[in-house]
């Protein structure tokens, strides 16, 4: 299915690039991956092909404190937000069913410590295009958050160098019995697949943050 992303959630991701215009993008996504086509999701495009979920990447080393933006999002309670996923919490927007602009525990398997997820609500007003209020956020010093480190990337099958090197070191750590050459080939990718199943994730064959993090654990 041909999708796009909400506008108004365009029109958000591109006022956080003009702020912080050096920010880390690692851990950015819209349309979802093949765990997210298996449930009901916001990264799943609806029946127009509309996406209305968008992450933005926690990169406090370059300013860029996603934790802190959600506090100020959830605050300003824009009546487009649906719902924010920050750092093991969620919150809803002003039509939210649970009590809007309040943080609650969120026990869902990814705790998006490694960006902020945004939901808009469906409708006409996911496509609104006015400025989001996110002026008082401020640009963190760097020294505050000195000990983050940013996420591996996401590795697939045809991926060479020294990240799938790691990740074919880690799998052969659990149990497997590959060569570490870096070239992440059908060998790899059904070694990879089997872990994924061990460890309950969705056995895609593909390493992103959830495998990463069984992977590295």
């Amino acid at each position: 299915m041909a999708w796009r992303l909400a506008r108004s959630l365009e029109k958000l991701r591109a006022q956080v690039n003009d702020k912080w215009p050096n920010r880390s993008k690692a851990s950015d996504g819209s349309v979802g991956d093949t765990s997210h086509g298996a449930r009901k999701s916001d990264h799943n495009p609806d029946r127009n092909g509309i996406v209305h979920a968008v992450d933005i990447t926690h990169d406090p080393k370059t300013g860029f404190d996603s934790y802190a933006f959600a506090d100020l999002l959830l605050a300003k309670q824009d009546s487009r937000i649906s719902y924010i996923i920050s750092n093991s919490r969620i919150g809803s927007g002003p039509r939210g069913v649970h009590q809007p602009g309040v943080w609650r525990k969120y026990t869902g398997s990814n705790p998006h410590d490694h960006h902020v997820h945004v939901s808009v609500v469906m409708g006409s007003a996911a496509d609104r295009t006015t400025e989001w209020d996110i002026g008082a956020l401020q640009t963190a010093a760097p020294d505050v958050v000195a000990a983050y480190v940013a996420p591996p990337p996401t590795l697939r099958k045809g991926d060479k160098g020294s990240q799938v090197q790691t990740m074919q070191g880690r799998l052969n750590a659990h149990g497997d019995n590959l060569k570490v050459d870096g070239d992440f080939g059908p060998r790899t990718a059904t070694a990879l697949a089997l872990f994924q199943k061990r460890a309950g994730l969705t056995a895609d064959g593909i390493c992103g943050p959830q495998s990463w993090k069984a992977l590295l654990a």
